[in-house]
């Protein structure tokens, strides 16, 4: 069985719009119909007791007594037929041709008193017994089927006149509404067909409401996904130049060896230094790397941890690494917070390794653990340069360095604060950065509170 072809707005429009014109025309005709035949059949039956009540108090046996009541009683004797069987048997009509009525073949309509002579039409009987005689009355339907006929052929040619009027109309309804979703598809085929540039934003119409809302979502989509495009292109520049440097180095220091190794070898080992410091660094820069693509893969699961005796415990072991005095500032009772334990050591040992590069070696570094309104909040300071306030929205971004005179004097790929970033986000929490007094920078990672015990 082939698959059912899609359809258009248009398709969906018309066709729900010709099935609701159908179904009400439908109703109509039926209604209509119903009430007419109910009307037809009440105004028969009360023609059926006047005649019945009359016949019953004349007891005609003859055709002149039967026009001599039907004047009287107003009924139509062209539509009326009266039929006596006597006791013998035998059968007398009051009209000169109801002898065709008689002879004719009949169908009874079910449950109803309709009577259906072929040949002749539908009618009303009725059967009264009196005086010895019985009375058997006939009163035509003519009126009301071809009343019927003409109601019907009416409403059918309104119906279709309203059918072909309407699919005018709302051809161009589709139309109308189709267009904008047209128009936003096709801007999304041309965005989807060039994945690798910048998208501009989709077309966004004011109405319909629900498409001018799909626009909106989609252009915020756009604006995320040009977002991440500029930042992995700026990112593998970065990287490109961060490893085009020691590279280069590399490289010269082996041309140097190649070149003068043999008549100066006394450039041999201040080359091999070289060699190793830069090799060190692109190491460090690889690894980082790494962290940054485990860590936007990475998935955590967060368990209840004493974060004040986690935090004390890496600044006790960090101490002994760098000349700058450190302190501890936190409660003395467990200090529970959601958080995955490697992870918040190597925020905790990030951040004091940053504070570290840029503080004065006899500067003292605070790390302080507090907790308020069901957050933790951990707070590494220093008395360091500080950092501006321009540069604080960047600094979490990957390769970004505050000072570009002293990056080459201190070391570090501009990667630290990056992971820093990531592996906060993966624990649920928030990183801010802010002027620290007297002077220097704070940073305060803030982390879900819990009353669960590790």
């Amino acid at each position: 069985m082939p698959a059912k072809q899609p359809r258009t707005y248009a398709d969906i429009i018309r066709h729900s719009f010709t099935s609701l014109l159908t179904t009400i025309g439908i109703v109509i005709v039926l209604t209509v119909s119903v009430t007419l035949v109910v009307d037809q059949l009440l105004r028969a039956q009360n023609q059926a007791e006047q005649l019945s009540a009359s016949l019953q108090t004349s007891q005609v046996t003859n055709f002149q007594d039967w026009l001599a009541i039907n004047r009287s009683s107003g009924l139509n004797s062209h539509n009326t037929f009266v039929f006596i069987k006597n006791a013998n048997g035998s059968t007398t009509s009051l009209l000169p041709h109801g002898n065709a009525l008689a002879n004719a073949s009949t169908w009874s309509v079910p449950f109803t008193h309709l009577t259906y002579f072929k040949g002749l039409g539908l009618f009303f009987a009725e059967t009264l017994k009196t005086g010895g005689r019985t009375y058997h009355l006939y009163i035509g339907m003519h009126v009301l089927v071809g009343n019927l006929h003409v109601l019907i052929a009416v409403l059918i040619i309104a119906i279709g006149l309203s059918l072909l009027i309407g699919l005018f109309f709302v051809r161009r309804l589709a139309k109308r509404i189709s267009a904008p979703t047209i128009q936003l598809a096709q801007a999304a085929q041309q965005a989807a067909a060039n994945p690798e540039t910048t998208q501009t934003e989709l077309p966004q119409p004011q109405e319909p409401v629900e498409i001018s809302q799909l626009a909106k979502d989609f252009n915020q989509l756009l604006a995320s996904q040009n977002g991440r495009l500029q930042r992995e292109r700026q990112f593998i520049s970065d990287a490109s130049h961060e490893l085009r440097t020691p590279i280069a180095t590399i490289r010269g220091n082996i041309k140097l060896i190649e070149r003068r190794g043999d008549k100066h070898p006394e450039v041999i080992p201040e080359s091999l230094g070289f060699i190793d410091q830069e090799s060190l660094r692109m190491q460090h820069l690889i690894e980082n790397l790494l962290h940054l693509s485990r860590a936007d893969r990475a998935e955590v699961t967060l368990q209840p941890l004493n974060i004040a005796q986690l935090t004390q415990s890496v600044v006790t072991h960090y101490q002994p690494l760098v000349t700058q005095p450190l302190s501890f500032i936190g409660p003395g009772d467990p200090v529970m917070a959601l958080g995955d334990t490697d992870m918040l050591h190597q925020i905790l040992t990030a951040l004091l390794d940053n504070a570290h590069k840029y503080s004065p070696a006899d500067q003292p570094i605070t790390v302080t653990v507090a907790q308020s309104a069901g957050q933790i909040t951990v707070t590494v300071a220093d008395q360091g340069t500080g950092i501006p306030v321009a540069d604080r929205a960047h600094i979490f971004e990957r390769f970004y360095r505050v000072d570009a005179s002293r990056s080459s004097k201190i070391e570090g790929s501009g990667l630290g604060l990056a992971i820093v970033s990531q592996l906060v986000q993966l624990n649920q929490g928030t990183i801010t950065v802010s002027d620290n007094d007297p002077r220097g920078t704070k940073f305060t990672v803030i982390l879900q509170a819990t009353d669960e015990l590790a």
